[in-house]
């Protein structure tokens, strides 16, 4: 990722991947494990950020660049059981994704 003083403020305890290993790694582990049918099967996606401390990673679509989703990983190393896994947590654009934080956890962007 770029310079990540250049994207929109992230609600507490989401950041930005600054070092190449942890988006390699967040994207490998995405691409193993969605199955045929998932929201996210075949699309072209990046990862934006992830929340520290859980296996929710935010993904922005390249097709589509205002719109993201939330997915929980759950680090099987191995393609996921049916299409409702990994699980989509939020499917939306980044404002709708500020908003679901706010509504489900009460986080709102760091100042």
């Amino acid at each position: 990722m770029n310079n990540t003083s250049d994207f929109p403020s992230l609600p507490q305890g989401w950041f930005y991947p600054e070092e190449p290993s942890i988006t390699e790694g967040l994207h490998a582990e995405l691409q193993l494990e969605v199955p045929p049918g998932h929201l996210l099967f075949g699309r072209a996606v990046e990862i934006f950020a992830y929340r520290h401390g859980s296996d929710d990673v935010l993904i922005r679509h390249r097709d589509q660049p205002e719109r993201f989703t939330t997915i929980h990983l759950s680090w099987s190393q191995k393609q996921e059981i049916n299409e409702q896994h990994p699980t989509v947590e939020f499917d939306g654009t980044f404002a709708e994704f500020l908003a679901e934080e706010q509504r489900v956890y009460g986080l709102s962007p760091d100042a």
